[in-house]
């Protein structure tokens, strides 16, 4: 028998300013998973963007967007009470050996337990949306290999 994994106090306030949805599909994730994760990030801010993308982390520079609405269409992270009060997207981390992990092997199967929940509880219409992991951008079950940016961390909402 594995060991039952639940999410942490800071994951757990970082998980709160999701979606409901991404909130159901982690809490129920953790709960299955045999490998351990967290919660890295949930609402980002503009600035917080503009580092991301400065850094290489991210693909989407607020500053190319002339209209707010353009670039919350792209950045799911984003929050500002507005057009978005919830973020529409989650990063998460696998956690061992005492401390956060991105190793992209622990990454993937937390994907497939992430998205196998995804999917059932949308069948169980206990969710709306569907979702996209930043390792399968297109969706199209070839993980890493066809992507030109891969995010292991990133979970987003499908709209």
């Amino acid at each position: 028998m594995y060991k039952m994994y639940q999410l942490g106090k800071t994951s757990k306030q970082r998980l709160s300013t999701c979606h409901v949805d991404l909130q159901l599909i982690m809490n129920e994730s953790i709960k299955v998973s045999t490998v351990d994760f967290g919660i890295a990030q949930g609402k980002r801010t503009i600035e917080q963007q503009q580092e991301y993308f400065d850094n290489g982390k991210s693909k989407i520079n607020p500053k190319k967007y002339s209209s707010l609405i353009e670039l919350f269409k792209r950045a799911k992270h984003l929050v500002d009470g507005r057009i978005r009060k919830k973020s529409d997207a989650v990063d998460v981390y696998a956690y061992y050996n005492g401390s956060a992990q991105w190793d992209l092997e622990s990454l993937c199967y937390i994907s497939g337990v992430i998205t196998a929940t995804a999917n059932r509880l949308l069948k169980e219409k206990r969710i709306s949306h569907k979702i996209r992991w930043g390792g399968n951008w297109n969706q199209d079950g070839v993980i890493l290999k066809d992507q030109s940016f891969i995010d292991g961390p990133h979970y987003e909402l499908v709209r």
